[in-house]
């Protein structure tokens, strides 16, 4: 299989996986519309987190797209890593504090200060490895750009 046809197949895959993340959030905020305040509000801070893990999706999808326009494939991933890092460091700190922090403010309901999830935790972790990484990919699709320059 050829590149393009593996990007092309990568890219809807993608797109797939966005459309189902997308329906599973509408489906979870059908509980927007329940009668209760506190339900409502906590619904809605709930989807919070969701929404940094599906524009984290959307990121892989910018990139798959700007890799099958043609784009520097260094360029495209030092751009992912770094958007992917930011929604996925995003969607923990929403995850862990946000949400609960939302409750509490908006309800006055006693909670606690942070929920510690380990698979937020995790992926916020990992967003911050990709954030860090991306500096070093892009300093080094420069630095290939200015050697084929010169050469």
């Amino acid at each position: 299989m050829s590149n393009v046809k593996l990007v092309r197949a990568a890219r809807y895959l993608t797109l797939m996986v966005l459309a189902l993340a997308v329906l599973g959030v509408m489906l979870n905020s059908i509980g927007l519309l329940d009668a209760s305040r506190d339900a409502r509000i906590r619904h809605l801070a709930a989807t919070l987190p969701t929404l940094f893990y599906v524009a984290a999706i959307w990121m892989i999808q910018r990139a798959h797209a700007a890799i099958g326009r043609g784009d520097a494939v260094e360029t495209a991933l030092a751009a992912l890593l770094e958007r992917l890092g930011i929604c996925l460091f995003l969607g923990g700190i929403a995850r862990v504090f946000g949400q609960l922090w939302i409750v509490r403010l908006a309800l006055g309901v006693p909670a606690s200060w942070a929920w510690f999830d380990v698979a937020a935790v995790t992926l916020g972790c990992v967003g911050l490895l990709l954030f860090v990484l991306a500096r070093p990919l892009r300093e080094a699709a420069k630095v290939r750009t200015e050697l084929a320059e010169i050469v």
